[in-house]
């Protein structure tokens, strides 16, 4: 009996040790849980990353920063239709329970314990938004409590409503898209508000597995969802079953996924670059940020197409390089046992214009068949005539031969993967396959920079061929040498220096001796000849380059380098007389953004591409502040302006007179054809072409400014010009017409029968000399009336 008592107190006193030592590790186990739990307090106030959405000057999305595609929307915002369908399928009863639904807790507890490991969830809408903001998604004990904990304390901060918002805004749909509004655009381009049934249903059905029921890698998957979706929306009386059944028998048109860059690539980079100079990165890629900028999206495309289209005529020139890679014959097999024509329904217009890379799989005398895509393709002999000229070296004049007579086995084989331009559809037997041309992506690289004189607001910046395949963009990274796009600076100069348009310059040889570098220099023109004495229009709308270093010898090099920093010029600049020929490197933007003061009279508005940013709350964050300077006389833009016209009018650029307007220019080349150059403005809009090979290569024989830049130019302006009113340069009040001699390029006589009407500012006029010598180059000039002169 004794022995019985003892044994029943050391029992009772286990346990109670046991109990204790249960009760002291609950404890402590409790307060670490509750240790690793964040406050809530902040919800009231809490905005979800949102998006930060940049606009062009006329209200156009052309880009958005984000590290979370997301666009927060308020829940009054969102139509009934995404939220029963979110509700049905997440937690139906969200308004009538707490934080935990405990009726699903114990179904998954039970659930659980029968596998025997964690693989049902209960979670309520709130547990979900507890999970996403403040936790992480790994199914364990101690993350099931703190999620507990947090869902309690959310529904103490926030409304079920304000809840519910904030789990729409929040919760991740894939393809990098969170909350509805993100889901919606993303899937089918357009807004939450917009969704018809199906579309809610299968965006709601994402939310338990983003990847496994991706519409677009698993279709099946998908549909078999989205029905699930929809029979818990009739459970619970959301929608009748005549409604559930109409909207999983119809077919989804998902918006199309594709890997194309953005047409605004380049300057969106330069607008994040600056914008990380005044702003934390959490504001620029989680603040929703209204952005607003100067660009002009409509001028942006005309650019990039035309540069495109520019450097691949360029690229044609030098000749085909051949395949970009060749396929072994087992994988070549494969492409072609997997290959099938498309059948009437799946054609699909939106895929034309792509420039892709093909896989060759027969050759004919009459063009080559490829596949693309699993669908084959043909293109015919006269859509590949240019790669007759093939390249097989890096000089482009040496290393070309051309194919005469020309077949297609010449230069391809089966295997052989090339860039095919995808034009229209080819009959194959009843069913239709891709018709397309022999492309290939161009070396020679590019850029294009368009400036709104009036403001500096940048309108176009285009960096390169492609932003996918080179980030560095030329139009303000490259430093290039600018030719004879330079000689602006020359001629604005020497007005300064008392010349004028009429001005007689000689065009004689020189020669330089470098005493240092026991060199000499013996500076030339292209075509090597001389003209003697020429008007200074002249020489500047022919780019004669001796009567040019004359000139700038005779005023010195030091106004030019003035000017040119003025203007707006900050690279390093040489201080001696090849200068005048464009010796020294400069910026595309910043020589583009120079031009543009000549054509704004003389005023220079700094380079800008922000006007506005707002924040979430659309309150002002940063404001472009005008600040005009006066950098340049008036009289003198005006005088220069007309000498530029005449380079279009009579001298190197003469091929822009198919634009039918008043436009002035300059062409720029360097020695060894390494850089081609136009630069022109109206005087609504300033647009620069660079071309050139980003390892200073040259581009071979031929390649001027006028024959490689202008025609982009060309194209740019022809699109541009349109979008803006046909307004005359300027006059200003000190400019008069004056009667001068082309030879002497003095004043004549009224009575002088032999003279051209030059401009010239009042106080400059030249003197008078009669001249019974024969007029050379009248009909140079033809420039239209400035104004009443002498």
């Amino acid at each position: 009996m004794k022995k019985s008592h003892t044994t029943l107190w050391i029992t009772l006193l286990v346990l109670l040790l046991v109990l204790a030592g249960a009760g002291i590790w609950g404890y402590l186990f409790m307060k670490r849980v509750i240790r690793g739990v964040p406050s809530v307090a902040f919800l009231k106030t809490f905005v979800p990353v949102t998006t930060s959405v940049i606009y062009d000057r006329n209200g156009q999305v052309v880009g958005k920063f984000y590290r979370e595609k997301r666009e927060y929307i308020p829940l009054r915002k969102m139509p009934p239709l995404i939220l029963h369908s979110v509700l049905a399928v997440e937690d139906s009863k969200f308004y009538q329970h707490g934080a935990l639904a405990y009726g699903s807790i114990i179904r998954a507890a039970i659930s659980d314990a029968l596998a025997g490991y964690l693989r049902e969830g209960a979670s309520t809408i709130t547990q979900q938004l507890a999970r996403n903001i403040f936790l992480n998604h790994r199914k364990n004990l101690v993350r099931k409590l703190r999620e507990a904990i947090l869902s309690y304390r959310i529904e103490q901060v926030l409304t079920k409503d304000e809840i519910l918002e904030l789990y729409l805004n929040q919760i991740y749909f894939g393809e990098g898209a969170y909350g509805v509004q993100a889901a919606a655009k993303e899937y089918f381009g357009k807004d939450v508000r917009d969704l018809s049934l199906p579309e809610a249903a299968l965006i709601a059905g994402l939310i338990r597995s983003p990847i496994e029921f991706s519409p677009y890698l698993h279709p099946q998957a998908s549909k078999r969802r989205q029905l699930i979706v929809l029979k818990r929306m009739e459970s619970v009386h959301f929608i009748t079953h005549d409604e559930l059944k109409k909207a999983y028998a119809q077919n989804l048109v998902l918006r199309r996924r594709t890997r194309a860059s953005n047409p605004n690539a380049y300057f969106l980079e330069y607008v994040r670059q600056r914008l990380e100079k005044i702003m934390t990165g959490d504001q620029l890629y989680g603040g929703g940020l209204r952005i607003f900028t100067t660009l002009d999206a409509r001028i942006q495309e005309i650019a990039l197409h035309s540069l495109r289209k520019g450097l691949r005529t360029i690229d044609r020139r030098k000749g085909f390089r051949g395949p970009i890679r060749k396929l072994d014959v087992p994988a070549l097999r494969k492409v072609e046992h997997a290959s099938r024509p498309l059948e009437e329904a799946e054609k699909n217009p939106a895929v034309l214009g792509r420039r892709v890379e093909a896989v060759v799989t027969r050759v004919q005398k009459d063009g080559f068949w490829f596949d693309w895509e699993g669908v084959p393709g043909f293109v015919p002999i006269e859509r590949m005539l240019w790669a007759k000229k093939v390249l097989s070296g890096p000089n482009f004049d040496k290393d070309v031969k051309v194919l005469d007579p020309f077949f297609p086995s010449l230069i391809l084989h089966p295997g052989d993967v090339v860039m095919v331009h995808l034009t229209g559809f080819h009959r194959v037997s009843l069913k239709w396959g891709w018709e397309g041309s022999l492309d290939q992506v161009p070396l020679i690289q590019g850029c294009v920079v368009a400036i709104n004189p009036r403001t500096g607001g940048i309108l176009a910046m285009v960096g390169g061929y492609s932003f996918r395949r080179s980030k560095f963009n030329r139009a303000y990274q490259a430093i290039r040498q600018p030719g004879s796009s330079f000689k602006m600076f020359d001629y604005g100069a020497a007005l300064e220096h008392g010349y004028a348009p009429g001005t007689i310059l000689k065009d004689e040889p020189l020669v330089f001796y470098d005493s240092v570098h026991k060199r000499v220099w013996r500076p030339k023109d292209y075509e090597r000849n001389f003209l003697g004495p020429v008007p200074m229009r002249k020489a500047l709308a022919e780019s004669i380059n001796l009567a040019t270093i004359r000139m700038v010898r005779n005023i010195g090099v030091g106004p030019v380098i003035n000017l040119a920093r003025r203007m707006g010029i900050t690279t390093p600049l040489n201080h001696d007389l090849s200068l005048a020929l464009g010796s020294s490197g400069v910026r595309p933007l910043e020589l583009t953004s120079a031009y543009a003061v000549v054509a704004n009279q003389g005023v220079r508005n700094p380079l800008h591409a922000l006007t506005r940013v707002l924040n979430y709350q659309k309150t002002t964050v940063y404001e472009h502040v005008p600040a005009p300077q006066s950098v340049y006389d008036p009289a003198y833009s005006y005088l220069l302006t007309s000498m530029l016209e005449s380079v279009i009018k009579d001298g190197t650029g003469r091929d822009a007179l198919v634009l039918g307007r008043l436009l002035a220019g300059k062409t720029g080349t360097t020695n060894d054809f390494r850089d081609a150059w136009f630069i022109g403005y109206s005087p609504d809009i300033a647009v620069g072409v660079y071309v050139g090979m980003d390892d200073h290569r040259s581009m071979g024989r031929g390649e001027f400014g006028a024959h490689a830049a202008l025609p982009v130019w060309i194209d740019i302006m022809r699109q541009a010009l349109p979008l803006f009113p046909n307004t005359p340069f300027s006059i200003p009040d000190d400019v008069v017409d004056v009667r001068i001699d082309p030879k002497t390029g003095l004043r004549t006589p009224m009575n002088d029968p032999n003279f051209v009407v030059e401009v010239y500012k009042k106080g400059q006029l030249p003197p008078i000399e009669v001249s019974e010598q024969k007029v050379p180059d009248t009909d140079f000039y033809n420039i239209p009336a400035a104004g009443q002169g002498k």
